[in-house]
């Protein structure tokens, strides 16, 4: 017996416990019928092959645990998955998860691979406003994909929907229980959790310390119920749907057959043909209404991430610098489909199934149905939604040119104006690069082919957001419109990120956020620990106010606000000072840009700071914006300037920043002396 199974079990735990992977399945597929001869076999395996360090009461109670699951398994028989069977699959499942926790303990990951990859990545993550995102995400995307499911199959009526709730029932009580998400499991062997299916792949906490256990608390609050709960049973509700419409559409209405491979489907292993294409469809319908398919972005994400956290080692910076995603991957891959690009994806389509001659295949035309149908959805609920805006309600990706406007409007990058409030695009899940698109076109559009190139623009464009391709395209853009930079700026610039970056994400997000609310005062976090400060409700106060170009304290959003949308969703603060200059910069499509005090490398205020001192030029910078208020205030009011054109209005606005600037060196008797 040993000649036939060792080698093969050896090469299999080989490479599970290189990969930190050891877990119930790779043990429980290996047992053969005797437990005599098992537990000798992995006496051998475990201590001499592999040379980890088990004992052999160990080696008995990995024994016992296999012995537990088959046992379970045996009651089941078939049954795995099917919600009539409730009971004794959370019995297999509770035994399954015993194995796992038990191995992953006898082989803990590294402490710092604990900290940085799940405490760390956690804690931004330990939040009321992520979950909520998420949710509202999922309901968007999920109302979406149910009707182009029923579109695309001309069903909508159901083959059992008691079967469906029982089953949805089923699959939460599992997952509360065990932690399993059996509705996208594609095999036994498949042991993805919902928050690791939301995350992408999580280190386990498994194992003795202090840091293991703070761990451990981390994936039951954070990953399994704040942002695999909601996930779960979203999932579980859109895999029954899927089931519970294509069998009856595949027994052409006889719903006794239909039945029959809906109860199959819902098996992990399903024993009809008809019943294991039921569940494959299933289960990707459930990935994609919940953002978590292995879309074209989220492999490029993930594909980032993993090269950092390989680079890295066990500081998985990945993880601390990318901790949140193929959701946001997948909602801009999902969201190009939305806007349009399904169209082109159906074309490649056909034309690979008439070389393959599947094009009759109704698996295949129902795919093609369903990319035509999402364009067509998303394009006619963009075009609606478009229509309720004007052009000056949406703002695009972030521009430096237009970041004091903005920041003077108080308005996200990527976001459009309803109401009194600015609200990011994250919020409207599959429309969002419709929409998006639209808004380009008509701001940026005169023509019909001009706009048409604008909204494709915008609609390709959406791919720069993914997360890891933003990171760097932000950097380099950024540093583009920095000038004559030091090496020391570069270098205390990296520093304070490192330490806002990693130091104060080992601090709760939640913390943060209540921080906010007691502190009703945007603080200023750019230097030294000041981002661990303003994250610690109460030692915020300590950190000066931020301001803006006009001087004026930047105040918090309503403490609901905050707790629930964060920095999503935010207060509008134009007044009629600022949508006049607002008016003038997109009429001539040039910026309006007053002197930043901090950030600029004039040769005047660096002479003006040295002469009056650090504490005295953060006065006067303050004095700077209320005098440049006060000015513009006036001189925007008179009638001469209202009859002026757009060009001279330009030079009237950046004479008044000259003007003010000049006020302020004369309060404080300085004079700029020429350096020879």
């Amino acid at each position: 017996m040993k000649a036939c199974i060792l080698p093969e079990m050896v090469e299999k735990l080989k490479k599970q416990l290189a990969n930190g992977e050891i877990n119930s399945n790779s043990i429980a597929e290996m047992l053969p019928d005797e437990q005599k001869a098992l537990k000798a076999i992995l006496e051998e395996v475990v201590t001499e092959k592999l040379g980890v360090n088990v004992s052999k009461s160990e080696i008995t109670t990995i024994s016992e645990k296999a012995k537990n699951i088959d046992e379970a398994q045996k009651k089941l028989g078939d049954n795995l998955g099917v919600p009539s069977k409730l009971k004794e699959n959370l019995e297999f499942f509770k035994a399954k998860k015993k194995m796992e926790d038990y191995l992953q303990g006898l082989v803990p990951a590294n402490r710092l691979k604990v900290t940085t990859g799940t405490i760390g990545r956690g804690m931004m993550l330990f939040s009321i406003k992520s979950p909520t995102l998420n949710i509202g995400s999922n309901i968007e995307i999920g109302f979406s994909e149910a009707l182009s499911r029923r579109l695309a199959g001309f069903k909508f009526i159901g083959t059992d929907n008691k079967l469906a709730r029982d089953y949805i029932r089923m699959v939460n009580k599992i997952y509360q229980q065990t932690g399993y998400d059996v509705s996208r499991m594609t095999s036994i062997a498949d042991t993805g959790s919902g928050g690791e299916r939301v995350l992408g792949k999580t280190v386990h906490s498994q194992g003795k310390g202090a840091v293991r256990k703070v761990g451990r608390f981390i994936e039951d609050v954070v990953f399994k119920q704040l942002m695999g709960a909601p996930d779960v049973a979203f999932s579980s509700a859109h895999f029954a749907d899927s089931v519970n419409l294509n069998s009856l559409r595949m027994a052409n209405g006889d719903k006794v057959k239909a039945k029959e491979w809906m109860e199959d489907a819902m098996r992990i292993e399903p024993q009809t043909a008809e019943g294991i294409i039921l569940r494959e469809q299933g289960v990707l319908d459930a990935q994609k209404a919940t953002w978590t398919d292995d879309s074209w972005a989220s492999k490029v994400s993930e594909g980032i991430r993993k090269l950092l956290n390989t680079t890295t080692g066990d500081l998985r910076a990945g993880d601390y610098l990318l901790p949140f995603v193929k959701t946001p991957a997948n909602v801009i891959a999902t969201g190009m489909d939305y806007a349009g690009l399904g169209i082109p994806k159906s074309i490649f389509k056909i034309v690979k199934a008439v070389k393959t001659g599947e094009l009759g295949s109704k698996k295949v035309t129902q795919s093609i149905a369903r990319d035509l149908i999402r364009s067509g959805l998303g394009i006619t609920a963009g075009v609606i939604l478009a229509g309720l805006f004007d052009d000056d309600d949406f703002v695009g990706a972030y521009d430096p040119a237009r970041a004091q406007i903005e920041s003077l409007r108080n308005s996200n990058y990527n976001a459009i104006r309803i109401g009194d409030k600015w609200i990011s695009m994250d919020w409207f899940g599959p429309l969002s690069t419709t929409i998006s698109a639209i808004m380009y076109a008509r701001k940026y559009g005169k023509t019909g082919g001009e706009k048409t190139f604008q909204y494709t623009k915008g609609v390709l464009s959406s791919a720069l957001n993914i997360p890891g391709v933003s990171d760097v395209y932000d950097t380099v853009k950024t540093n583009m419109y920095k000038k004559n930079q030091s090496l020391e700026e570069m270098t205390g610039e990296a520093q304070n990120y490192i330490s806002s970056e990693i130091y104060s994400r080992l601090i709760p997000s939640f913390f943060s956020d209540v921080s906010k609310v007691i502190d009703p005062t945007v603080r200023e976090t750019q230097k030294g620990f000041s981002g661990i400060k303003s994250k610690i409700p109460g030692l915020s106060y300590s950190l000066p106010s931020k301001v803006n170009i006009f001087g004026e304290e930047i105040k918090q959003e309503p403490g609901w606000s905050v707790i629930l949308f964060g920095a999503r969703v935010k207060t509008n603060k134009e007044t009629e000072l600022v949508k006049e200059i607002k008016s003038v910069a997109d009429n001539l499509n040039k910026s309006v840009t007053f002197t930043d005090w901090d950030k600029s490398s004039s040769k005047q205020l660096s002479q003006f700071k040295e002469k009056i001192g650090e504490e005295k030029y953060k006065d006067a910078k303050i004095k700077y914006g209320s005098e440049l208020k006060s000015l513009l205030t006036k001189e925007l009011s008179k009638t001469k300037y209202k009859k002026m054109t757009d060009e001279d209005k330009l030079k009237v606005i950046n004479n008044i920043d000259t003007e003010a600037m000049d006020k302020i060196f004369k309060q404080y008797r300085f004079k700029y002396k020429q350096q020879k």
